[in-house]
């Protein structure tokens, strides 16, 4: 199937409360419609917290993502703070409508947060396949690091999901960065950030978008507004776009 329908939530999460999050999320899960794939934020239970006893609430998080993939028959993606088995980790799990999760564990954790002193990176790149399409999958940080997220041969994705709590003073980088991703990389990249204020006082303008593979937004959510946004995606127009512009060579061999 060439055409992919994705959806995803610009939130504005709760301060460190888990089940007040995740029964707003529910509640706007039926304003959807139809989709293939719905993408939430980066710790969209939490907020991005370094207080490591809320990765104890991953585990209920990822239960209550098993339950509303399989409950809207789609695929749930999103990352959570979480318990893992060296150390708690920012974890991206892709989550399919039989309620089987995948997972991709930051690999550039962000510094100037302490997010190194309190999770623990990964260390492996993640490609699925959906539906004719490789899906690779990043948080937030990671969108700085072009080598990282370069397609190889190996790697070698149609669709970026980068999942973010990305703060409103940087957006510009933001912006900017994805645009460059897509461009490089020719291919979609899709960013889901989140929106309001945290409990650091760090303010959050969203600013989530759909790239196309030449650079150019095609969907914008609005600043400051907790919404969804949703769109629809072909393969075919991609691969016409990478035969006419064949300008990536596989490049890097790592």
């Amino acid at each position: 199937m060439s055409v992919l329908r994705i959806a995803w939530h610009q939130q504005n999460p709760e301060w460190e409360k888990p089940e007040i999050n995740l029964q707003t999320l529910t509640d706007v899960a039926p304003r959807l419609g139809e989709c293939d794939v719905w993408i939430l934020p980066e710790m969209f239970a939490t907020g991005f917290t370094m207080n490591l006893e809320m990765a104890k609430s991953g585990l209920h998080a990822l239960e209550w993502m098993k339950q509303m993939a399989k409950e809207r028959e789609m695929v749930l993606a999103g990352s959570l703070a979480y318990p893992g088995a060296g150390g708690p980790v920012n974890r991206f799990f892709w989550v399919n409508s039989r309620g089987e999760a995948v997972h991709y564990d930051k690999r550039n954790l962000f510094e100037l947060a302490g997010e190194t002193k309190h999770f623990m990176a990964g260390n492996q790149r993640v490609l699925l396949s959906f539906r004719g399409w490789n899906i690779a999958l990043f948080v937030c940080y990671d969108l700085r690091f072009g080598a990282w997220m370069y397609r190889r041969p190996h790697f070698n994705y149609d669709l970026a999901l980068v999942v973010a709590n990305w703060p409103e003073r940087r957006s510009r980088a933001w912006k900017t960065l994805l645009s460059a991703r897509a461009i490089e990389n020719q291919c979609y990249v899709l960013g889901v950030n989140r929106v309001g204020t945290d409990g650091n006082g760090l303010l959050y303008s969203g600013d989530s978008r759909l790239i196309g593979p030449l650079g150019d937004s095609i969907i914008e959510n609005k600043v400051f507004e907790a919404e969804n946004g949703k769109a629809v995606i072909d393969l075919e127009e991609l691969q016409e776009v990478r035969r006419r512009f064949p300008f990536w060579t596989g490049g890097l061999d790592e």
